[in-house]
């Protein structure tokens, strides 16, 4: 009688577990301790990691630069409008000059201190005779560096004004960044590069611009340098 009430209880512990199993798991399942899966994090959902900034931008050596040696491991992305609408906003601006269009920008908290912002805008000036496209080294976080990427729209976008058109009159997007990680001049051309290649190939250029490899405009820092 005994040994048949043992045998009871182990059945209905079985069935609880089966039960069970789809919700919490029972003993023996997975013990590795990682987390679910979650959704890709947006902007304005709260603190990121480093990595996932920008929209996939950062890769995992400038997110260790922007970590070390005092850095955030999180940063909140500031809701910027998509590199499509960007890109709308850029072909229906018939200005030579225009007010610069957000990319990225990083805050350490809600409504807390910039940590890094990218923009774009038509500008007057453009690469040297023979380039398309120009990186510029600038110092101090303000002006942490610029790149700028010809590319004639013709008209076909609208009305254009200003002779942004004309003969000798390629127009020339003008990339900025400001930082305040203070990352290497070779992370900043990393991100300016990946930033101008999303605008551009939704821009449709008469000439594609040739972009650089970032590390021949500004080499890899050395072990312990920026």
């Amino acid at each position: 009688m005994h040994r048949n009430f043992r045998l009871t209880l182990g059945r209905l512990a079985a069935l609880v577990c089966a039960s069970a199993v789809a919700v919490t798991g029972c003993g023996g399942g997975d013990e590795s301790g990682a987390p679910k899966p979650t959704s890709k994090p947006t902007a304005n959902s709260g603190l990121v990691p480093v990595a996932q900034a920008c929209d996939g931008l950062f890769d995992e050596a400038i997110a260790k630069e922007a970590r070390e040696p005092n850095g955030p491991s999180e940063v909140y992305p500031v809701k910027t409008e998509s590199t499509g609408h960007v890109a709308k906003a850029l072909r229906e601006e018939s200005a030579r000059r225009s007010t610069p269009e957000d990319l990225c920008t990083l805050t350490d908290k809600a409504e807390g201190k910039e940590l890094l912002a990218i923009t774009v805008a038509w500008t007057p000036h453009s690469p040297p005779s023979g380039q398309s496209v120009r990186y510029t080294t600038t110092v101090g976080p303000e002006d942490a560096g610029r790149l700028l990427v010809t590319c004639d729209i013709g008209s076909g976008g609208g009305t254009e004004s200003g002779g942004g058109t004309e003969s000798g009159g390629d127009r020339s997007l003008e990339f900025a960044m400001r930082d305040y990680f203070t990352i290497s001049d070779h992370s900043h051309a990393k991100l300016l590069i990946a930033s101008a290649k999303q605008i551009t190939s939704q821009l449709d250029c008469r000439e594609d611009p040739e972009y650089p490899d970032p590390k021949d405009v500004a080499p890899p820092p050395k072990s312990g340098l920026r």
